[in-house]
């Protein structure tokens, strides 16, 4: 007897206090479109201000689900919300690369540094 591990897609939506992660495991493929779709497709609550997807795992991803990333940086746009990629895995750049669109989403490492911090003096201590 012989044990095969087979490697599904996993698609997770968490909703944070500002935004939506979504992260993107294993294959991505037909199975998991409506899966995307609903993650990253649904109607957005008005303080969502970014969409941000990990794709670091991602195994490989067919043209369909890669797709529905695309339409959701649209969708995003739309209602008012930023959307980033986090990180991504060699595979999803090698998906992006072979449809000639690896520059095209905006990225988290993109959007550089915060400015630094004013100096704050430290409180004086009273002299006795």
């Amino acid at each position: 007897m012989t044990a095969m591990l087979v490697e599904t897609g996993l698609v997770t939506g968490t909703w944070l206090a500002d935004g939506l992660l979504v992260q993107l495991k294993g294959e991505l493929g037909e199975e998991q479109v409506a899966e995307l779709r609903s993650n990253l497709l649904m109607p957005l609550p008005p303080e969502c201000q970014d969409i941000v997807v990990d794709a670091g795992e991602v195994t490989t991803i067919d043209f369909d689900a890669l797709s529905i990333v695309f339409a959701a940086w649209a969708w995003a746009e739309e209602h008012g919300a930023r959307f980033l990629l986090s990180r991504t895995s060699p595979a999803f750049e090698s998906a992006l690369e072979f449809h000639g669109v690896v520059d095209a989403l905006p990225r988290l490492s993109e959007l550089g540094s915060a400015p630094a911090a004013p100096v704050i003096p430290l409180q004086r201590t009273a002299s006795v």
